[in-house]
């Protein structure tokens, strides 16, 4: 072998693809990759196999430094490229506002990702959705983010409105980054709930950084605060355990180059006063609806350090748009947040991790409150209804070594152990209501219904006494499960977590059904 047989060969191993799923995608032969692979065809590479070789990058390389080595060991010269192999490979180019080719460039451009974008969709429909590869699905929604970038800009050159859109909405400034002590917290000065909110409405729940994230998506959701559904139970009444079924990924996603480089800048930052734990990301997910009678889910490992370098600067302008305008990246790539399928549109571009939150009922009929330490990472001193717990991944933590979590469930039975030092049998039923996505972090939230057979008492004394990470909790209260009660604790002045709204009315729809909680809601509010 040569030095780009034995790079391209290891670029496929670590793909998991054999030759013949790789012949299969690129429509050439097993014999053909295998003699590229040994070094068997002279250089320099023309014609019909400088096509191929040219093909194979954008599938097995996952970055651009990847690619340029890839090229360099393949003796193709990246001077003699075509516009269209260059964008292929991944290499963006700038269109500058205001100049008299722009409108020119951009249909140009519109034309060969639109192109590229149906081969890849040509190649997942090849192998089937379900076994598309997760690098082709993270590039197929790169190239549809940057067809969407282009849209919008010549919608503005040619002065077009579509007049089923609503009108364009901005941001809203979010500060939600501190630093305590030097280290680097989120949510610490969160004013998402500093004033009493008013509602005539479930829709009107939504805050106006959620409606812009679902404007930015293309999609509409039902929304509380900054907590967006991606997928909820049938009238929310929980999936069971065997209602989930779980596939893990070895190896993680690739991410942007240009993610890539925040991450190298920030990381120093924050390896000073965490420990980079092994966690999950959600790859897909793929609702009972789809001709399942389960919910599908596949996961892929995710370092701590992978989001938490970049998630607090999520509304900073570190990032380039195609017009060389300085862009956050919320406002770059935010817009795939809302987008885990394994049927269409890929899944999201910014690496997010999944957290387990869960509602606790005691059985005395409470509701479990907690109140988080200033020692947390995310959000001190907010309101939780009731635990968040990150889904680990196997492999090295500041314990020791984590075996990592099955599945879901698993992730909030460590948790309640792990906070209230609760055992499993003591839990008499558990059910994920849903799956959400909040704004500040982009987190992926399975909320998580756990009934015990413990008083609140009882859980009050497992958890000052014996839970490991009691520290993580300054406090534990609880509310009652009336539906009156609850919707007035609500529209209270609390701190809440983020998502702590959004799960206590979940709850409620459990409980009581969506159209009595609207009721409910709408009466509570001032005529």
């Amino acid at each position: 072998m040569d030095g780009y047989g034995v790079f391209l060969s290891t670029l496929r191993t670590n793909a998991g693809l054999s030759l013949e799923i790789l012949a299969k995608i690129v429509a050439s032969s097993k014999s053909t990759l295998s003699r590229l692979e040994n070094g068997e065809i002279s250089r320099p590479f023309r014609g019909g196999t400088r096509s191929l070789v040219i093909q194979l990058a954008p599938i097995l390389c996952s970055s651009t430094k990847e690619t340029e080595r890839y090229l360099a060991l393949a003796g193709v010269e990246r001077s003699l490229l075509t516009e269209t192999e260059e964008i292929q490979l991944g290499f963006v180019p700038s269109i500058p506002k205001g100049t008299p080719e722009e409108i020119h460039d951009l249909e140009r451009l519109e034309a060969i990702y639109q192109h590229l974008l149906n081969k890849l969709e040509a190649w997942e429909l090849e192998l089937g959705v379900d076994d598309a590869l997760p690098n082709l699905k993270l590039k197929a929604q790169r190239y549809r983010n940057l067809l969407q970038e282009i849209h919008k800009r010549l919608d503005q050159l040619y002065n077009r409105t579509d007049p089923l859109d609503p009108p364009a909405r901005e941001p809203v400034p979010v500060h939600f980054i501190e630093t305590l002590g030097d280290r680097i917290v989120i949510g610490n000065d969160y004013e998402g709930y500093a004033s009493v909110p008013q509602a005539s409405s479930l829709y009107a729940l939504a805050s106006d950084n959620a409606r812009w994230l679902m404007q930015l998506a293309g999609v509409e959701r039902f929304a509380v605060d900054d907590c967006i559904i991606l997928a909820n139970s049938e009238n929310f009444k929980g999936w069971e355990p065997h209602e989930i079924r779980t596939t893990m990924l070895t190896n993680p996603l690739p991410i942007s180059d240009d993610l890539a480089d925040i991450q190298r800048e920030k990381i120093a930052a924050i390896e000073k006063h965490y420990f980079n734990a092994p966690h999950y990301r959600l790859v897909s997910a793929t609702p009972a609806f789809s001709e399942l009678d389960h919910l599908k889910i596949v996961l892929a490992p995710l370092g701590f350090y992978d989001y938490f370098s970049l998630n607090p600067y999520f509304d900073e302008p570190l990032l380039t748009a195609l017009d060389g305008s300085k862009i956050s990246l919320r406002q770059k790539y935010g817009n795939t947040a809302l987008t885990y399928s394994s049927t269409d549109k890929g899944t999201s571009l910014i690496p997010a991790p999944i957290s387990i939150q869960c509602i606790v009922v005691t059985e005395d009929q409470r509701l479990l409150l907690v109140q988080r330490s200033l020692s947390v990472a995310f959000y001190p001193n907010h309101w939780s209804a009731s635990f968040e717990e990150t889904m680990n991944a196997p492999g090295l933590a500041n314990e020791g070594v984590q075996k990592g979590d099955a599945d879901f469930f698993a992730g909030a039975i460590r948790g309640l152990d792990e906070e209230f030092a609760i055992p499993e049998e003591e839990v008499s039923d558990i059910r994920v209501l849903s799956l959400n996505v909040e704004y500040p972090t982009l987190s992926v939230d399975v909320f998580t219904l756990i009934k015990l057979r413990l008083t609140l008492d009882e859980i009050k004394q497992g958890w000052m006494v014996s839970a490991r990470h009691r520290d993580e909790a300054s406090r534990v209260s609880s509310i009652s499960m009336d539906l009156s009660e609850v919707v007035d604790r609500l529209f209270s002045r609390a701190l809440w977590h983020p998502t702590s709204r959004m799960r206590l009315i979940q709850f409620l729809f459990y409980t009581y059904g969506v159209q009595e909680v609207a009721k409910a809601i709408k009466a509570r509010q001032p005529s």
